[in-house]
């Protein structure tokens, strides 16, 4: 017979019921993990899953109504709603159902202000200066993996374990830092004294499962999965899950692939087109058609399927697409078409001529970013104010810069192109120069100077000059250089 729950149960209460069972369950079993003892609390209580207590326990304390009012107002962009929010105690580390922050919503829907705004709370100080310091104490231990001391600061404040810890503007817990850096007898630890193996990061709500997945850390990755990580975790910054943090960056870790599909991760377009699986990605787009047209987050210029295919260098992928319909001409928020990063990436020829079959548009950007300059030439003469302030392919300047492409930051240079010119890219209307501040390009940005860059233009989101951004992110060098040349 299941136990009735207490009178006005809580979230807090309930996460210490399980840290009790957990303590209890250890003494009898020392390998017990924190998830079962969370199953075993719901189950006592009549529940099949913890989640499914969670979710009961938020509706009847009305938290579950409260979440989704101010997750609306995020998706909504209505900021002195949020102000309210945050100032009555709204956690902005809060997940809707996709698993994503009101600063992921705020950052998908454009509304800056939140954005800002929550980035200001999340990316600034959490803690007192003496609190803060034995965060970082439990951090450093984490991130060195010296498993001695992170027992002993352990020891000393256990309710510390899931603190996010960093002065900067990344935070993480201890557990994400030991997955980031490959420390296993640290996340052992960590995972046997209870941390939360779904504790998210800032600012890429990103959990321990996702850094291991990245760094193709396998047996981090069985820890992990093993103590009951979330597999797949949706939400992430980038919106391509665990299995997308393993896939869909720089380089596809098939091991790592088949082990989480193995115990049970989805694959979604993103990671079924970076996996080159393409009955499966047939099978999604019969199933929803819109997905031939979906676009990824602000972090990869919203690509479509196609760009995605093409940056992934996947040319069964890329016939596939197009064979379905996909439009070889589509841009992304760069402005540029699926050709254009293909042309960027250095994807296979083939894949070129893929697109060229389909009526891809050869286009100044991808003439350039290919290095065929006499066509780009040509292109020039006709219309030399594309490449000037208003020009419609001034951005292929930002597009250089991004990629660390010299021929082409040398080319446009010596053609004329507006070196002040601000365009928007990941939603901040910014010039070149701000972007190598970012891309850690200082030899580009000595180039721009030379050619002429003013350092005082403020970006239209943060209100920040390059040297602002030198500041903010924490690059001497950089600032140093443009002091010399009159920024401010």
């Amino acid at each position: 017979m299941p136990q009735a729950l207490p009178a006005n149960p809580d979230l807090d209460w309930l996460k210490k019921a399980a840290k009790k069972r957990l303590a209890e369950l250890r003494g009898r079993a020392p390998e017990t993990k924190l998830h079962q003892a969370q199953f075993a609390v719901a189950k006592d209580y009549g529940f099949t899953s913890w989640r499914a207590l969670k979710a009961h326990i938020d509706h009847i304390s009305g938290v579950a109504d409260g979440r989704e009012r101010v997750l609306a107002a995020a998706h909504d962009g209505d900021v002195e709603a949020m102000r309210r929010a945050l100032a009555s105690g709204f956690d902005p580390a809060t997940q809707d159902r996709d698993g994503r922050t009101v600063y992921q919503i705020a950052k998908e829907q454009g509304h800056g202000a939140i954005e800002i705004l929550v980035r200001d709370i999340q990316g600034g100080r959490l803690f007192p200066e003496a609190e803060q310091a034995k965060v970082q104490a439990i951090a450093t231990a984490a991130l060195s993996g010296d498993v001695a001391a992170l027992a002993e600061r352990l020891d000393a404040t256990p309710e510390l374990i899931d603190a996010l810890a960093g002065r900067g503007l990344e935070k993480a817990t201890a557990l994400c830092l030991a997955a980031l850096h490959n420390r296993h007898g640290a996340a052992r630890l960590l995972i046997e004294r209870g941390a939360d193996l779904n504790k998210r990061d800032f600012p890429d709500n990103a959990g321990p499962l996702h850094f291991a997945a990245a760094r193709g850390d396998l047996e981090m990755i069985g820890l992990l999965v093993e103590a009951g990580a979330d597999i797949d975790g949706d939400g992430d910054d980038h919106a391509v899950g665990v299995l997308g943090w393993a896939t869909c960056f720089d380089q596809v870790r098939h091991d790592v692939a088949a082990y989480l599909l193995h115990h049970g991760a989805r694959l979604n377009v993103w990671t079924a087109i970076a996996l080159d699986r393409p009955d499966e990605l047939r099978e999604m787009i019969a199933r929803d058609p819109a997905l031939l047209s979906a676009r990824m987050s602000r972090n990869q210029h919203r690509r479509t399927p196609l760009h995605h295919a093409a940056a992934k260098n996947r040319l069964r992928m890329v016939q596939l697409l197009l064979e379905l319909g996909a439009d070889p001409n589509a841009p992304d928020a760069t402005g540029a078409t699926a050709l254009t990063t293909a042309s960027q990436e250095r994807a296979d020829p083939a894949i070129i001529a893929a697109f060229a079959e389909a009526g891809a548009r050869l286009d100044l950007i991808t003439a350039i970013n290919t290095g065929r300059f006499d066509e780009a030439e040509t292109m020039l003469r006709e219309d030399p104010s594309r490449i000037g302030p208003d020009g419609a392919d001034t951005i292929a300047l930002h597009l250089a810069v991004s990629k660390n492409n010299t021929a082409a930051l040398r080319w446009l240079l010596a053609h004329g192109v507006a070196v002040n010119a601000e365009r928007m890219m990941w939603d901040c209307n910014h010039t070149a120069l701000h972007m190598t501040v970012e891309n850690g390009a200082i030899d580009m940005a000595r180039q721009l100077l030379d050619a002429g860059a003013n350092p005082n233009i403020r970006d239209d989101k943060f209100g920040s000059t390059a040297l602002g951004w030198a500041e903010f992110f924490g690059k001497p060098d950089f600032a140093e250089l443009i002091r010399a040349r009159g920024g401010v």
